[in-house]
């Protein structure tokens, strides 16, 4: 390979590697490498969804009661109670600032309504749904309370705010005791809600951290309010999770201390990422190591979209070792165990030349129903509260996404040409997860029972 080559290589990888994070969301961030490779239209984008994307059911690890989410419920009542609707010019003289108000008020209601109309174990994820709608009525009611005040004062308490609200989240997600039944099915049960619990409470405290939190005497009134908005968000999140771990404990009189059992497999899982082969991408023969010729750059960036998720998870179970949050740790074991072998197989058909460029819209559809099929067996495979439920959840609702975009391209006029490259990646390694999880999930839950 020449040197030209390889320098252009690097960039385009570098490249993809600055906009991986928006692209694993759902985001055709990378859609400028499509320009050149076949173009279909709206009408075929129409023929690529021939049945209904497949329901996702999050796992329960702890049930609240419903009184716990009525607090919450309430909470934003009592925020909301003072914000107008409509909010009248008179009021509010700014009409950015109003927008502002008015969008989070109608926030807040939608997150309200959803939570309060959740019954048995949906609400689970109602009482969470309540963080946000605190989050929405806190910002709210505050940038309307900042306007015709003085902001000094208001920061003032804010920041003092901030510091005791962190430290809350902190203390908790420092000081977590690992516990539930010494059973197989319930080691998988607390395994997720340490996981959950954990990654609530980092949410929450990242979203404190003084370069994403920064309320001074510059802010505006909607900084203010979002300021405000964060910090009801971390006390929401402490009150939740409070909540459940009672649930948690109550759910046997004979709770053990699991903190070896996730050491143990903590430990096994960083040694299955350490035996495995995988790439640099940051080295010049990358692409060598990993397939057998040049690639089309179009196939490239399927094949690094299937990879940036494996680093990611490798680098989040050795930092979550690293902070000792095992419940996370566990999670990007499973997760790293799931992702791997997807690269491999997305790795494997492209090099026997079974994924390409598509050449007609059959050839998407093909990868669509492909992963919907993988769907049904994943399911069928994966079973009970576990952090391979969740995985499964996650890459069906990253399925999800991706059928929303098609429906979004086969919305325009019929003649319309549109891309679909990424979309047909994204439908590449769903299948590739899909098909990759039961034994991902199998080999992850066999460390976790010999512990």
């Amino acid at each position: 390979m020449t040197s030209d080559v390889r320098r252009s290589r690097r960039r385009f990888l570098a490249g993809l590697a600055a906009a991986g994070g928006a692209s694993l969301a759902g985001c055709s961030a990378l859609s400028w490498i499509e320009d050149t490779g076949s173009a279909f239209t709206a009408a075929d984008a129409a023929d690529v969804i021939t049945d209904a994307t497949p329901e996702i059911e999050w796992p329960v690890p702890a049930v609240p009661t419903s009184d716990a989410i009525d607090d919450g419920l309430e909470r934003v009542d009592t925020l909301l109670a003072d914000v107008p609707d409509p909010i009248e010019a008179e009021t509010v003289p700014n009409g950015v600032v109003r927008q502002s108000i008015g969008d989070r008020r109608n926030e807040a209601r939608d997150r309200r309504e959803e939570a309060a109309a959740a019954t048995g174990d949906d609400r689970y994820r109602a009482l969470r749904t309540t963080r946000e709608a605190r989050d929405a009525a806190r910002a709210a009611a505050t940038t309307l309370d900042a306007i015709d005040a003085e902001t000094g004062p208001i920061v003032a308490d804010l920041r003092e705010e901030r510091d005791a609200v962190r430290s809350s989240v902190r203390d908790r997600l420092e000081s977590t005791a690992y516990r539930g039944a010494d059973t197989s099915d319930e080691r998988l049960r607390a395994a997720l809600f340490y996981s959950r619990r954990e990654s609530d409470l980092r949410s929450a405290s990242n979203g404190l951290d003084s370069h994403q939190w920064d309320v001074d005497a510059s802010a505006t009134v909607i900084d203010i309010g979002d300021g405000a908005g964060a910090l009801e968000f971390g006390t929401a999140t402490t009150a939740v999770w409070d909540h459940l771990e009672n649930r948690h404990a109550e759910r046997t009189d004979d709770a053990t201390d699991l903190t070896t059992v996730f050491d143990t497999t903590l430990e096994a899982s960083a040694e299955r990422v350490e035996s495995v082969d995988v790439p640099d991408w940051t080295t010049d023969d990358w692409l060598e190591d990993v397939v057998d010729e040049d690639l089309d750059q179009r196939l490239e960036q399927v094949l690094w979209r299937a990879f940036d998720p494996v680093s990611g998870a490798r680098d989040g179970l050795n930092e979550a070792i690293a902070n000792g949050n095992r419940g996370i740790g566990l999670y990007e074991a499973v997760r790293f165990e799931a992702q791997y072998r997807a690269f491999e197989r997305v790795r494997g058909r492209i090099d026997d030349g079974t994924l390409a460029v598509p050449e007609s819209i059959d050839d998407i559809r093909a990868e669509r129903t492909a992963a919907i099929e993988a769907a049904a067996s994943a399911r069928a495979a994966v079973t009970g509260p576990s952090i391979g439920a969740h995985v499964l959840a996650e890459t069906l609702r990253s399925l999800e996404w991706t059928d929303e975009r098609v429906r979004r391209a086969a919305d325009n006029d019929p003649g319309v040409s549109v891309s679909l490259l990424t979309e047909y990646g994204d439908y590449a390694r769903s299948r590739a997860r899909l098909e990759a999880l039961p034994d991902a999930v199998e080999a992850f839950r066999e460390r976790l029972r010999s512990a």
